[in-house]
Formats: C-alpha cells, sequence, structure tokens
C-alpha cells in the first residue's frame, strides 16, 4: 500500500475532467445552436462551411443586384413608352399634315407642335438615368462580351456633305419666258431618275410666275419665295410618287437661295449624295449652267505632319511611328487607318518587349483598337481601357488631330453588366442604344409641306420600329433576370441546408450528450471523493 500516488484517485480525476470538459462543449453548443464554435471543433467542416456561408451570401448579393437590374430596366422601358406615344402622335401629325384639305398655315402649326415633340424625344434622351447614369443618350449602347471599352474622340475631321446643285446666275434675273412647262423634266437625285411633270404639279398663278421674263425687271422678294417653294413642292412630289411606285427611298431636296443663286441640295449625305440636272430645262433655266458640288469624303480641317503620336491605353504609355503626312481637306478615312496601324504596331512591340502573349494579365489586345473618320470627329476606341493622347514637346500632331481635349465615353462595346452570380464571370451583359431624335432618324422630319409629311411618315416608321425592338430587347433581359432571381434563391435555399448539416447542432442529440456528460460528471465526483478516502487506511496499520 501507497500513499504517495493515489491513482484511483488520479484516474478518476481524469475521467471527472473529461465529462467535465465534454459537458461544457455541449452546455456551449445547446447555448450557441452550432456544431463548430471554433476551428478545433471541426477543422475541415469549419472551412467547408465558410466557403459554403460565402456562396450563399454572394447568392443572395446576386438577387438583390438582378432586382436592381430589373429597376433600371423598367425606369428605361418607362422612358421609352413615353418616346413610343411621342412617335406615335408625331406619326399622326404627319398623317393629318399629308392630307390635301390642310393648308400651309394649318402645317406650320403641326410643324410647330412637332418640332416639340422632338424635343421631348430628346430630353427624354438625354436626361432619363437610374442612380446617375444615363440610360438612353447611347452611353450603354450595343453590349458585347467585353466590358469597360472607351472612346475618344478628337474633332479634326470635316462632315460629308450633301450634293448641291448651285446655279451660276442670279435667278432673279432671268428671262423664263420661253420655258416650256409641258415638257417633263427629268432630274437624277441620289442616282435614281425622277420624272417631274411641271404642268400637272404648278397652280395656275404658279405657271405665270415661271414663264416671267425677268431680265429686265427683277423678281420681288415675294415671287422668288413663291417659285422657291413651288419648286421645291413639285420636286418632291414627284420624288413622294417614285418612292411610292418603286419602293425606292430618295431623301427629299432642299430648295433654297444663297448668294442670289437658286440651289438644290440632296437630303441625304455621304458618297451616294448626288444631283443631276442635265435632262430637266425648267431647272435648267432658274438654275442656269449651274455646277454640281458632289458629296465628298470625310476630310481633314487641318493638316497632319509626320510626327510621331504618343497615347496611353489601359494606363500603358506607348509611342507610335511617324504618321504620314497628310495636307488639309484630304481623305480622314485614310489619316484614321494610318493612325490605327501604327497604335496597332506599337501595341505589338510593347506585347512581345514585355513577352506578354494573349490571356496573360497585362496584354493589351492589339485587334481591339480602332480608329475611324465620321460624323466631324476621329474616333479611337479600344476594348482594354481608357484610351487617351499625349502633346509631346515641340509637337502640335495631337492638336492638329483635335485629340487635345478628346473626351471618353462608353462605346459600342461596352453596355451595363449585372452581376447575377456569387462568381467571376457570372454576369448578364446589355446594351440600350441611343434613343434620341438624332439617332432614331426623325431629327430632320419636317411636315410644313404635303410632300415633307408623306415622305416623313416612311422615318417614323421605322424610329418606332426601332423602339419597338429596344423595349422588346430591354423585356427579354427582365424576363431572364426574374427567372436569374427564382434560380439564385433555389440555390441559396439548398446551399444554406448543405452548410446548416455541417455547422449547426442537432439539438435533441446534443442534449443527450450533455445529459450523459453531467451524469458521468456528478459518478466521477462522488467516486473521486471515495478515492480520496483510500488511504486513510494506512493509519489502520499503525494503530
Amino acid at each position: 500500500m501507497i500513499i504517495n500516488h493515489n491513482i484511483t484517485a488520479l484516474n478518476t480525476h481524469s475521467k471527472l475532467s473529461s465529462a467535465s470538459a465534454a459537458q461544457s462543449k455541449s452546455m456551449e453548443k445547446l447555448a450557441s445552436g452550432l456544431r463548430i464554435n471554433r476551428a478545433g471543433d471541426d477543422a475541415a467542416g469549419l472551412a467547408i462551411s465558410e466557403k459554403m456561408r460565402a456562396q450563399v451570401r454572394g447568392l443572395d448579393q446576386a438577387s438583390r443586384n438582378a432586382q436592381d437590374g430589373i429597376s433600371l430596366i423598367q425606369t428605361a422601358e418607362g422612358a421609352l413608352n413615353e418616346t413610343h406615344d411621342i412617335l406615335q402622335r408625331v406619326r399622326e401629325l404627319a398623317d393629318q399634315s399629308a392630307n390635301g384639305t390642310i393648308t400651309n398655315d394649318d402645317r406650320k402649326a403641326i410643324q410647330d407642335e412637332v418640332k416639340q415633340l422632338k424635343e421631348e424625344v430628346d430630353r427624354i434622351g438625354n436626361t432619363t438615368e437610374f442612380n446617375t447614369q444615363k440610360l438612353l443618350n447611347g452611353a450603354l449602347k450595343s453590349a458585347g462580351a467585353t466590358v469597360g471599352s472607351d472612346s475618344t474622340i478628337g474633332s479634326n475631321v470635316l462632315n460629308q456633305t450633301a450634293a448641291k446643285l448651285t446655279g451660276a446666275t442670279n435667278f432673279s434675273a432671268v428671262d423664263a419666258s420661253g420655258v416650256s412647262l409641258a415638257a417633263k423634266d427629268k432630274i437624277k437625285v441620289d442616282n435614281v431618275e425622277i420624272e417631274v411633270d411641271w404642268d400637272k404639279g404648278l397652280t395656275d398663278a404658279e405657271k405665270t410666275l415661271f414663264k416671267g421674263d425677268y431680265s429686265t425687271t427683277a423678281m420681288t422678294d415675294s415671287q422668288k419665295s413663291d417659285i422657291k417653294d413651288a419648286i421645291g413642292r413639285v420636286l418632291n412630289d414627284a420624288i413622294s410618287a417614285h418612292n411610292a411606285a418603286n419602293g425606292t427611298s430618295v431623301a427629299p431636296v432642299k430648295v433654297y437661295e444663297a448668294g442670289g443663286k437658286l440651289v438644290l441640295e440632296s437630303g441625304s449625305n455621304g458618297q451616294t449624295s448626288k444631283l443631276d440636272t442635265t435632262n430637266a430645262t425648267v431647272l435648267d433655266t432658274f438654275a442656269d449652267a449651274a455646277t454640281t458640288t458632289a458629296a465628298g469624303q470625310d476630310q481633314l480641317a487641318k493638316a497632319v505632319t509626320a510626327e510621331k503620336l504618343s497615347f496611353e491605353v489601359g494606363g500603358v504609355k506607348l509611342q507610335t511611328a511617324a504618321l504620314t503626312a497628310a495636307a488639309a481637306n484630304s481623305d480622314a478615312t485614310t489619316v484614321a487607318t494610318d493612325i490605327q496601324t501604327k497604335m496597332r504596331a506599337a501595341i505589338d512591340t510593347y506585347n512581345t518587349g514585355a513577352g506578354l502573349s494573349k490571356g496573360q494579365e497585362g496584354f493589351i489586345d492589339k485587334d481591339a483598337v480602332f480608329v475611324e473618320a465620321k460624323g466631324g470627329h476621329f474616333t479611337v476606341s479600344s476594348s482594354n481601357g481608357p484610351v487617351s493622347f499625349n502633346e509631346s514637346e515641340g509637337s502640335s500632331l495631337v492638336k492638329d488631330l483635335g485629340l487635345t481635349q478628346a473626351q471618353t465615353e462608353a462605346s459600342g462595346n461596352g453596355g451595363m453588366t449585372f452581376q447575377i452570380g456569387a462568381n467571376k464571370g457570372q454576369t448578364i451583359t446589355f446594351g440600350v442604344n441611343d434613343m434620341r431624335s438624332s439617332a432614331l432618324g426623325i431629327a430632320n422630319v419636317d411636315v410644313s409641306s404635303q410632300s415633307g409629311a408623306s415622305q416623313s411618315l416612311t422615318a417614323l416608321d421605322k424610329a418606332i420600329k426601332t423602339v419597338s425592338s429596344e423595349r422588346g430587347k430591354l423585356g427579354a433581359v427582365q424576363n431572364r433576370l426574374e427567372h436569374t432571381i427564382n434560380n439564385l434563391k433555389t440555390s441559396s435555399e439548398n446551399i444554406t441546408a448543405a452548410e446548416s448539416r455541417i455547422r449547426d447542432v442537432d439539438m435533441a442529440k446534443e442534449m443527450m450528450n450533455q445529459t450523459k456528460n453531467s451524469i458521468l460528471a456528478q459518478a466521477a465526483q462522488a467516486m473521486l471523493a471515495q478515492a480520496n478516502q483510500q488511504p486513510q487506511g494506512v493509519l489502520q496499520l499503525l494503530r
């Protein structure tokens, strides 16, 4: 018998400690409702659980993102509903103005309303926004696979002009007494031959004006105005009739006075804009020896020198080889191509020098850089990130190209991207095209004449179709987002259930464990008391 070590008591104490620790853990689990309160409870389970929690919270946020997306779409679609109503009203007014029972004064009043309605279309396009982001001004246009594209725009390009035919002499002093109105004129407008029947199109009073001798007594302002209006009306009525009969879409011509000379201007611009009055006797009378100014290419407003162009794309500063020199009024498209080629070459040199290949971080895609000359601007677009140009010391190249004050805007590869998943790349991207009057093709709608009103119907039908298409696209994206929300809720629910099985405690089972550990602890306490009394037996030997 030994007294220095009470092995029985030590063993009992160990069991008591284990039971007490187990009881404490059970009480902690029952109090928190969690099976895993710290990593030591289940290290692997904790790691899996936290990953699932991240997914659940991501899915819940994605669901809220999708709901925000629906709100944005409904904002845009609601604005387009008003645009639709406006276009329908403008078309109704154009149809009314095209009726022969309407007087010119009536048409002027109708045109005043049309003007206000077009301004409202522009106002809606310019001011409709969601969380300060413009929706209908083209900033979100043409969504593509790549998000975050930018365009840099400079203004050194002359807009393409419409073809013009200008008389060589003062038309208010012509002698038209010998002109035959019975002969039909043939005028080519944008390469389409239009037959003009003056005898049928003019009123008796206008015929008298057209056959006057103004070589000795010049036309009065009233006579000039009446002749110009009559020429414009008859020409455009003939164009409208030709379009209706042949399915063509020749734009109405404009007739006005410039420097005392009669000017006919095509309603279109670009390379197809042409006018030819070789076989037009009546027109040749009032526009004697007319000269034709054909529509030209986009041209440079200023000369471009053979210098290097410094630019920055995606935060990387680069420099091109020297551009090819170009004189003022030369083809801007050729210059744009030269800039694009040399910008791409500079990017290629950078990638090679940095040892970067497609797919690697920092790689700049040269094929995603485009340079165009159109609409009075150079447009430089890139999906690699914002593009900016730097003025080199002693060089005026950037300034001459009109890129000094260049603006950065969303380009055609931008659009709006919704994060509708818990992980990277789980997005929906869509675009909203420019819904202002110019983009819809109604900026120049003029119903102040019967022919113009008739011609406007086609443009308005196209505009209505464009808005309908845009609203349909928005509706389709909204439906996608609604289905996405349902799917996200299902995924979140199932992952939450899986995470709960790992993390949450089974209360009934844990109460069983707690009861067992409580009984074991109490029993161990009783046994420890008895074990501590065992050494007292030694005292019996000493008596």
